[in-house]
């Protein structure tokens, strides 16, 4: 057995607790026995010596009457022979401590008469003691007053043999000590057997976790047990495994799409600087070429400008202000500086309604957010087309929504939009001057702000972005910087 082993830690504690709480079972169990027994034998002596004294009394105070009230009665013999009962040691004893009758039993050895319980039996109580010396096992001696009116003339001790209770407490020890060591053992072997047979299922799961590789996350453990706290943690790492097998297709689907968005543009450069290497051309031409590098660079430096802030948010690092910012002056400002965007596109740009609404946040990046949603809707609106922004509020929530007559996106594909460089038509979208991380950076601007956003979509009817933020007072604000 290996004890540093889970299944033999396990056994053993368990064992080791039912052997400590079998030890104190059975020292309560033998205190509990020994005060039983020995107030058995206590109460069993004490009455046989209290009748004894009262038929003395009884019969002393018969025989007074029958003398002169100024003589002594005599102790009757005919007393020893009731003293003879039960197989008990029986004496009386004077004021002064005089054994004046004794059983046949204590002829040669009679009782000890101990100060403690000759005062005792002279202040009229009844004493008990153990006297060890008087034969193989020790003696129980009750001492009990001999009462008549106010005078004390005897005293009755009543005394027996202790070998009936020191032999059943005897095979109590002998019968705990030997159950305590043999339940432990049997705790043991039960607990590994049981033990196992739980352990057996972690043994499976560990086993089918291990084959689970970094290429394989498909596989899943599949527990097919109770829904006890194994099968929980079996659905725990079942779940785990899914996300990090959505986190790796992410990863490895956001390293082709960056690697296929910026190699478009390095094609671009190198095509152009290669045809403007070929041969002398005039000016003009170097010009265009120039012209047309310039565009990729540009475009190259957007999407690492979009990746560099996307990482930034991965890790925590750009952080959100929290102040005060009244959102119509905000969409009004958007809308101004889209106008030029929209005239190019032969798209018009409404303003359906603006009510009053004040969030907590960063005023640059709610910019951000409005500016985005206009520009996605200008560039997917063809041409006399119109895209519409509303801000309205209700009860606790400042709600924005940027609608346009656009080309929709189906169905499918809504889930997905909000995903880093995924694209519905990726040759229409490109040609359109997006990176396919304007709407990621939304959502994440979105919920750093606590705010929610969605769409609605019809194909050939346009789109519908709606954005919620927790609307809140001026005074309830509470200024600073906190990171995403």
């Amino acid at each position: 057995m290996k004890i540093g082993g889970l299944r033999a830690q396990l056994a053993l504690w368990h064992a080791g607790l039912m052997g400590l709480t079998l030890l104190g079972l059975g020292g309560l169990t033998y205190a509990l026995l020994f005060r039983v027994l020995y107030s058995r034998a206590d109460q069993a002596l004490l009455e046989h010596a209290d009748t004894t004294a009262r038929q003395m009394a009884t019969t002393l105070y018969r025989l007074e009457t029958a003398h002169d009230a100024g003589m002594a009665a005599p102790l009757p013999q005919f007393l020893a022979n009731d003293l003879r009962t039960w197989g008990r040691y029986i004496q009386v004893v004077d004021p002064q401590g005089n054994i004046r009758e004794k059983s046949d039993g204590l002829q040669t050895n009679p009782l000890p008469v101990l100060a403690p319980a000759l005062r005792a039996g002279l202040a009229g109580r009844a004493h008990l003691e153990t006297v060890h010396g008087l034969g193989e096992h020790p003696v129980r001696i009750a001492t009990v007053p001999v009462r008549m009116g106010s005078r004390i003339p005897y005293l009755v001790q009543a005394g027996t043999s202790l070998e009936g209770v020191e032999a059943a407490l005897q095979r109590a020890r002998w019968i705990l000590i030997g159950l305590t060591p043999g339940v432990f053992l049997l705790a043991l072997g039960g607990n590994w057997l049981v033990v196992g047979r739980a352990l057996r299922r972690v043994d499976s799961l560990t086993r089918t976790a291990l084959d689970i590789q970094s290429t394989n996350l498909q596989r899943r453990l599949q527990h097919e047990g109770p829904e006890d706290e194994i099968g929980r943690l079996a659905q725990a790492f079942d779940q785990m495994i899914a996300r990090l097998d959505r986190s790796f297709q992410q990863v490895r689907q956001f390293s082709a799409d960056a690697s296929h968005e910026l190699k478009t543009p390095l094609t671009a450069i190198r095509g152009e600087a290669e045809v403007a290497l070929m041969e002398e051309q005039d000016a003009a031409a170097y010009r265009r070429s120039l012209g047309s590098i310039l565009e990729s660079a540009e475009r190259m430096s957007e999407i690492v400008d979009s990746l560099l802030l996307l990482a930034r948010t991965d890790a925590g690092v750009e952080l959100i202000r929290k102040e005060p910012v009244e959102l119509p002056g905000l969409v009004l400002v958007a809308m101004e500086s889209l106008e030029p965007l929209a005239a190019r596109h032969g798209v018009r740009l409404d303003l359906a309604e603006v009510e009053d609404a004040t969030v907590a946040g960063d005023a640059l990046w709610l910019n951000q957010v409005v500016t985005n949603l206009l520009s996605n809707g200008i560039k997917y609106t063809p041409e006399g087309g119109c895209v519409t922004l509303s801000l309205r509020k209700h009860e606790s929530k400042a709600i924005l929504e940027v609608r346009d007559t656009g080309i929709g996106i189906p169905a499918e594909h809504l889930p997905h939009i909000f995903d880093r460089f995924y694209r519905v038509d990726k040759g229409r979208a490109r040609a359109a001057g997006g990176t396919g991380l304007g709407l990621s950076i939304t959502r994440w601007a979105v919920e750093a702000h606590e705010g929610a956003i969605s769409c609605e979509s019809r194909p050939g009817k346009g789109s519908t972005f709606r954005v919620e933020f927790p609307a809140v007072g001026i005074e309830a604000i509470d200024s600073g910087t906190t990171g995403d």
